[in-house]
Order: C-alpha cells, then sequence, then structure tokens
C-alpha cells in the first residue's frame, strides 16, 4: 500500500459459517471480505446524494493468499485506492490476523463506477476528491 494515500481499516473476527472442510478460512470468503469493506470505505465516505445516485461493481480482482486464518481469529483489513481512468479504479486490501500482524492475503481489484441503471458512469472529480484518487 502507498503510505501516501488515506488507509481504510475495520477489525472483525473470524465465524463459524466461515470455515470450510479444511478447518480455515474458505478462500470464498476473502474476497467477500474484500467487497464489504470497498462497500464499507464507500458508504462511510460518501454523501446522501452520491450513495443514491451511484453504486460500484467490481470488474477484475486478483488474490494472493499467505497464510490461513482460522476460527476466532481477530482479522484486520486495510484498503486504499489507487489510480483511476474515467471509469475504473484500482483498490488495495491486506488482510491481516490483527493479533500476530501477519499477512493473511492481500488483493488488487478494479472497481466501475454504475449509474443505479447498472451502467457506467465517468469517476467525477467529486468521487476522485473523495477517494483521494491518483490520476
Amino acid at each position: 500500500m502507498n503510505s501516501k494515500l488515506p488507509i481504510f481499516e475495520v477489525v472483525r473476527k473470524v465465524s463459524k459459517d466461515e470455515i470450510d472442510y479444511l478447518d480455515h478460512v474458505n478462500n470464498v470468503v476473502y474476497v467477500q471480505w474484500a467487497n464489504d469493506i470497498a462497500m464499507h470505505h464507500w458508504t462511510s465516505v460518501a454523501s446522501e446524494d452520491m450513495l443514491h445516485t451511484y453504486d460500484w461493481v467490481m470488474i477484475k480482482h486478483c488474490i494472493e493468499y499467505k497464510q490461513s486464518a482460522m476460527l476466532g481469529d481477530n482479522i484486520l483489513i486495510k484498503t486504499q485506492v489507487g489510480r483511476a481512468t474515467n471509469v475504473r479504479y484500482e483498490r488495495f486490501i491486506e488482510i491481516y490476523d490483527k493479533d500476530t500482524n501477519k499477512l493473511l492475503a492481500k488483493t488488487t481489484s478494479d472497481w466501475c463506477a454504475i449509474d443505479k441503471n447498472g451502467k457506467p458512469v465517468r469517476i467525477s472529480q467529486e468521487l476522485r476528491d473523495l477517494f483521494e484518487i491518483a490520476t
């Protein structure tokens, strides 16, 4: 992550329904966590008008798994927004075991702003300013 850009964080605890047959967090759960923190980040900084005007969709996602998380682990998830084009921006996410500070997974994804009809919209200066997106 770029130390010059703001980082948004959430902490959560691994629940039983996130554990797979191998007794660790299922890989699909990490993708859900990535989606969840992106949405939480958006809703925490957007105005009511923005929330009623825009939605976001993940259009590309790359994840690298480093270590497994287990039932009851405290998880720290960090995200920040990277560069943007006209209709997409990149987002970086790192997932840690909060107690040991070990990196469990890291992701890079591309997101597209859409209107309420599902059509891509230009990432305005207002949206760039909101996330402090690099150009």
